[in-house]
């Protein structure tokens, strides 16, 4: 997840830069490299440290597993039913319909959503 926000804000600053480039009749290539290196390193930190400020919001797709030791990516899909931060219990809505209620374990990984674990599970019944 973090991933995909990394290459949004690369690709939006060195837009930007470029931009500059051709608008500023003053502007040379080493301004431009500066302006492109400038936003690479505000991408990665904004993808750093964003999760962490936003947390998980109401609809979010988490991923729930059982145990702290399971990877997020290996875990059930669902969506947040409220607002949550690190280590707050949270009601997930499962893609199944099932309702589970868990801990927040972590924010999202470069690749995976935020990792929920499970502490109580409501099962259907047929």
């Amino acid at each position: 997840m973090r991933l995909m926000l990394f290459f949004k804000l690369v690709i939006l600053s060195l837009c930007a830069s470029l931009l500059f480039f051709a608008l500023a009749p003053e502007s040379t290539l080493v301004d431009t490299l500066k302006l492109m290196a400038f936003g690479t390193v505000s991408s990665i930190a904004v993808t750093a440290f964003y999760p962490d400020i936003r947390g998980i919001k109401l609809g979010d797709k988490v991923s729930v597993v059982n145990s702290s030791s399971t990877p997020g990516i290996l875990g059930r899909l669902g969506k947040a039913m409220a607002h949550c931060k690190k280590n707050d219990r949270v009601k997930i809505v499962l893609d199944n319909g099932g309702e589970i209620l868990g801990i927040v374990e972590s924010y999202s990984g470069l690749i995976s959503p935020p990792k929920i674990r499970a502490i109580y599970e409501e099962r259907l019944v047929d």
